[in-house]
């Protein structure tokens, strides 16, 4: 399965811990997360365009929350998810988490 990486404006890592994220009565698997997105293993991803809240447990005690909008669903595999909005001090933990500094990020996102 290709996806399309070329129009991603920040890098995905791919975690060497799990992380998983919480949604309305889920919590499946991330296989990669960036500053502006993620993809999530789940065997009945949501449908294109859906909204919602998003909690990803980072560690045993570090939580993000986020409002995203599924932006590609592929049956039987996930979804990826773009994030829309999230508090500052969230930002920061996923900033800290993924290894990019605000520097970075204002460079990446021209």
């Amino acid at each position: 399965m290709a996806l399309d990486h070329e129009r991603r404006t920040h890098p995905r890592i791919q975690p060497d811990r799990g992380i998983y994220v919480e949604y309305p009565d889920l919590r499946p698997r991330v296989r990669d997360i960036s500053l502006t997105g993620a993809f999530i293993e789940d065997n009945r991803p949501l449908s294109r365009g859906r909204m919602l809240n998003m909690t990803f447990w980072l560690d045993e005690q570090t939580s993000v929350t986020a409002r995203a909008m599924v932006r590609r669903s592929h049956e039987g595999v996930g979804m990826g998810v773009e994030f829309l909005s999230m508090s500052n001090e969230d930002r920061n933990r996923l900033r800290q988490f993924v290894g990019i500094s605000a520097q970075v990020e204002r460079l990446q996102s021209f």
